[in-house]
Order: C-alpha cells, then sequence, then structure tokens
C-alpha cells in the first residue's frame, strides 16, 4: 500500500510541468522531478547528492542559504518566493517551503520552480512605459509652465504700448490736438473700439495665465454682489442698446455681501452678459436675478438666444471653444471668456451650470460662498 501510495506520487510529480525539488537537512539535493531536470538541463543522478547552491548562479548563494537557514529555524512561516534567472535568459519563480516531520522533525525543503518569463518581461515593459509615461507627464508640466509664463510675459508686453496707443487716440478723439473731420473721426473710432476689443483679449489671456499659476496672489474681501451686477450692467448697456435688447434686473434691495475678488467678479459678470448679448437675437431681453440662502449667493444670467446644441453644452467651458452659431454683429473672439468664467468661479470655490435649449435661449447659473476660510482654502493676503 505504501509502495502504491509512493508511486502515485511519483507519477504525480512526474506529469508537473512546475520542477521539483527536495532539499534534505543538509542543503543536498534528494530527489528532483523530470520538469526539474529539463528546466536545468541536468539529469537526476548528477544532481541527487550535490548541494542545491549548484543550481544556482553565484550571486544568488547568499540569498538561497538564507532563506534555507530562516526556514529551519522558522523565521519564514509557510513559504518564501524568489525570482531567479536561471538558464538561456528565462526567468523562473521559485518557491522554497519547509518539510517536518514527527515531533517536529526539519526534514528539509521542497523548492517548486515555474518559469514566469513572459509575465517577468510583461512587468519589464509594464516599468518602463510608466517611467516614460513619468517623463512625458514631466515634459508637459514643464511645457504648460513655460506656456503660462511666456503667455503673461507676452501680454504684458503687448498690454504697455497698448495703453498708450488707446490713450492717444482718445486725445485725438477728444480733438484735443485739433479738430477732426468725418471721415477721420470715423476711422479713429473704428481703429479705437478695435484697440479696446484687443485690450479685452489680452486681459483675458493674462487672467487665464494667473489664474492658472498664481491663485494665492488674490486678496479677498467684503463684496457686494448687488453692486458687481449693477456695474456689469453699465459697462454693456452700450453694446446692449446697439442691438436693442433689453437688460432686466432682479437684484435685492439690500446689500449681498460675499468674500471676493472685485475686479474677478467684474469679469466673471463682464464675460456673462457680453456673452448673453452676442448670442442673442436683436430685439432680444437679458434677465439677471441674484438671491441667497445662509450660505451662498445665487445669480442666474438667462437670454433669450441662439441658444446652444446639446453636443456643445459639455464644451462651452473649454479654452478656445466657440459656438459655431453666428454672433450678433458676426464678432469673433478668443473662445476664452467662458473658461474664465470657469476659472473665475473656481477660484471663488463656486459653481456654475449651464442650461440651454436651441432657439429658446441660455440660462448660466454661478452659485457662489458668502463665507471663504482663508487658511482653509489657501486663500493668499498679498495684493495683486
Amino acid at each position: 500500500m505504501v509502495e502504491m501510495k509512493l508511486s502515485v506520487l511519483k507519477e504525480i510529480f512526474a506529469a508537473m510541468e512546475q520542477g521539483v525539488v527536495f532539499i534534505d537537512d543538509q542543503s543536498r539535493i534528494a530527489y528532483s522531478n523530470p520538469a526539474a531536470e529539463k528546466i536545468r538541463n541536468r539529469p537526476l543522478n548528477e544532481m541527487v547528492g550535490q548541494s542545491i547552491l549548484n543550481c544556482h548562479p553565484p550571486k544568488a548563494h547568499s540569498k538561497v542559504i538564507k532563506i534555507i537557514e530562516d526556514l529551519k529555524a522558522g523565521r519564514i512561516k509557510g513559504h518564501h518566493r524568489m525570482n531567479l534567472q536561471l538558464l538561456k535568459g528565462r526567468f523562473y519563480d521559485n518557491t522554497f517551503s519547509a518539510v517536518w516531520g514527527p515531533e517536529n522533525q526539519f526534514l528539509g525543503v521542497i523548492v517548486v520552480t515555474q518559469e514566469v518569463t513572459e509575465r517577468k518581461r510583461a512587468e519589464d515593459e509594464l516599468k518602463e512605459a510608466l517611467a516614460k509615461l513619468q517623463l512625458a507627464n514631466e515634459e508637459l508640466i514643464r511645457l504648460d509652465r513655460m506656456k503660462d509664463d511666456f503667455l503673461s510675459n507676452v501680454s504684458h508686453e503687448l498690454k504697455t504700448p497698448m495703453i498708450s496707443v488707446i490713450g492717444y487716440i482718445g486725445m485725438i478723439l477728444k480733438e484735443k490736438v485739433g479738430s477732426l473731420t468725418e471721415s477721420q473721426r470715423r476711422f479713429l473710432e473704428i481703429s479705437y473700439k478695435n484697440l479696446l476689443k484687443l485690450g479685452k483679449n489680452i486681459d483675458n489671456l493674462l487672467d487665464l495665465a494667473e489664474l492658472g499659476i498664481r491663485k494665492e496672489a488674490f486678496t479677498f474681501e467684503p463684496i457686494d454682489l448687488v453692486k458687481v451686477i449693477q456695474f456689469s450692467c453699465l459697462t454693456v448697456s452700450p453694446l446692449a442698446k446697439e442691438y436693442q435688447i433689453e437688460v432686466e434686473t432682479q437684484l435685492p434691495s439690500e446689500p449681498l455681501i460675499i468674500e471676493g475678488v472685485i475686479d474677478k467678479l467684474d469679469q466673471l459678470f463682464d464675460n456673462l452678459l457680453t456673452n448673453a448679448i452676442k448670442y442673442n437675437h436683436r430685439g432680444g431681453k437679458i434677465t439677471i436675478t441674484l438671491s441667497e440662502n445662509d450660505q451662498f449667493a445665487s445669480a442666474r444670467i438667462m437670454n433669450t438666444g441662439l441658444g446652444i446644441s446639446h453636443q456643445s453644452l459639455t464644451e462651452v467651458f473649454t479654452r478656445y471653444f466657440q459656438e459655431k452659431k453666428r454672433s450678433l454683429g458676426d464678432v469673433k473672439g478668443l473662445g476664452i471668456g467662458l473658461s474664465l468664467v470657469q476659472e473665475i468661479v473656481k477660484l471663488h470655490h463656486g459653481e456654475v451650470q449651464i442650461e440651454s435649449e436651441e432657439g429658446k435661449g441660455t440660462i448660466f447659473s454661478v452659485m457662489l460662498p458668502k463665507k471663504l476660510n482663508g487658511s482653509e482654502f489657501g486663500v493668499g493676503s498679498s495684493e495683486k
């Protein structure tokens, strides 16, 4: 019966594709199955009685000895796994397990060897891909930083001489240096308006760069949101009148105070109102409402305009997005106004949402917290 069991056990080991080697209590090879002989490219009669170290490269000897000693001393419970490159560049996973006899007698160690070359190759390829991805990500971060710096520097360089030109043209239009003919005035007014438009685009570029890299430089202070919206309505009033668009406000009679950055909030509502006019119908209407609860101020800008397609709703806040519909006066911009809106709302830890239906109009809803904790949100205290 015992012989039959041993015979069955031998056949089981012979059928295994994993190599099996038994090491006695003197670290000598006492048994190996055919798969182990094939892996080590040595027949059993050449291995039996030899040290297990003869089956491993010299650089792995100290590690193998330590594993066996730790298993024998009970410092390793269960089994220990070790990856080794054994033959012809192939990698194998070796699992060492202690074998104990009656009365907890140490009999030796059994080593099960399985080829893991493909897994090792896949792991190495993954590590290499991750390393390349990390380098690419670092390069993208560096390029993005360079882009922001370049954008900021170029915008400042453009802004300085342009302010001077605007100032001088303004003086000429006021006839402080002599009278103008009708044609001269018309051409200068066109140039003046386009310079103002250019200035607005440069301001938007500067804001996008600053909001991206210097959020901590903004100072938050108590601001009456009612006055901010009223001022933006005055700012866009000439443009609204040009296209016979009615601007209606439903604002609280009392101040609605939030903590914010005044010039950024001005730009936020200037952009939303300009957009509401730009993509409206001639003779249309814009309604601005403002309300509050214990935590938030909520502003809604509704227009009776062209509306935004369902496909475009998810893209309107991305940089350089421009609706394909023709705007009033066919005015073209840089496509960064609504992107700037979202950045300013994020700066104030608020939320902006959009609802729209083609041909019926659009509603922008802005929720801004009334109180900000500077230490919690990392708001800077230095002036811009």
